[in-house]
Formats: structure tokens, C-alpha cells, sequence
């Protein structure tokens, strides 16, 4: 469409209805240029969710082994404060009947001890290692950037694209 616009006289693009080369280039521009910020943020999200659903899964197993839920009671994600509380309960709760439950006569060792807690060492251990890398939000804020630059992006009417493609030659 550019090269088209190009190769035609001001007068005959006056015949074809099109006052303005610079304003039809223009607009044509911006709309590649928000093709290319849908795209990107496509990418972003996918990339995204990759990494949500490796978390996910990741943490699944720290929940099979016994590690308390994420959610409320509704369904609500808890905060991080909200967590540490309840992951706090969790492991009092765990070594009050690891200590109150003793079967064995005489003074705990360190080995009873370990064997009693050995899955609150293992989801320690593995909290340690839930992320490849630290968590960062950078790519939450590049996806919103992105976003925001589609928001203020303007484009022409459907009609306005209509008549450009009439314009074309076939």
C-alpha cells in the first residue's frame, strides 16, 4: 500500500479520493506498529503463563508432600503475610505432634528428631529451590507497557480502511 501511495502523482491520488500521502502513510504505519505491540504482548503472556504453570506445578508436589493451600476458604489467593501465618501454624502444629506423640523412652536424639520432621526439611528445602531464579515482576511491567501503548494507539474506522482497500489496484 505504502509503495502504491508512493509511485502515484498528488493528482492521481487526488482522483482516488486520498488528500493527504503523508497522513495515509502515516496511518498505515501506526497500524503496523500496533500489530507489532499485539504481537509482543502476546509473547509476553505466553511466556508468562509458561512460567505460571511451571510454579504451579512446582508447588503441587510441595502440596502433595503436605504443604498448606494458597487459596482461602473462597477460592482467594492469600497474601504473602497471610501465607507465612499460616505455613508458621503449619510447622508449630507439625513439631507439637512430632514432640507430644514420642513413643521412645529417654532423651530425643537428633536422628528421632529429623526422622519426625523429615517432610518439614524436605518443603523447606524445596521452597528454597520453587524458583529457577528470583521472582521479578519485570515481565508483568513490560506486558503492561505494552498494553498501555495499544490503549493510546488510534486507529481509522473500518470504513476509512474500506476505501483504502478500494483504492487498490487488483
Amino acid at each position: 500500500m505504502i509503495q502504491f501511495l508512493n509511485t502515484h502523482t498528488k493528482e492521481q491520488l487526488a482522483a482516488l479520493d486520498i488528500s493527504s500521502r503523508t497522513y495515509t502513510i502515516m496511518t498505515m504505519k501506526r497500524a503496523l506498529t500496533l500489530r507489532g505491540f499485539v504481537q509482543t504482548l502476546e509473547r509476553k503472556c505466553q511466556e508468562m503463563q509458561e512460567k505460571i504453570n511451571t510454579f504451579r506445578e512446582k508447588f503441587a508436589a510441595l502440596q502433595n508432600r503436605g504443604l498448606p493451600s494458597l487459596l482461602t476458604s473462597s477460592g482467594k489467593l492469600l497474601t504473602h503475610e497471610q501465607y507465612a501465618c499460616k505455613v508458621d501454624n503449619y510447622v508449630s502444629n507439625q513439631i507439637t505432634a512430632s514432640s507430644s506423640s514420642s513413643e521412645q523412652a529417654g532423651p530425643p536424639s537428633g536422628k528421632i528428631l529429623y526422622d519426625k520432621l523429615e517432610g518439614l526439611f524436605f518443603i523447606e528445602h524445596e521452597i528454597n529451590h520453587l524458583f529457577e531464579a528470583e521472582p521479578n515482576f519485570y515481565r508483568y511491567r513490560e506486558a503492561d507497557e505494552t498494553l498501555i501503548k495499544i490503549q493510546r494507539h488510534q486507529l481509522p474506522t473500518e470504513d476509512w480502511w474500506q476505501s483504502m482497500l478500494e483504492i487498490l489496484p487488483r
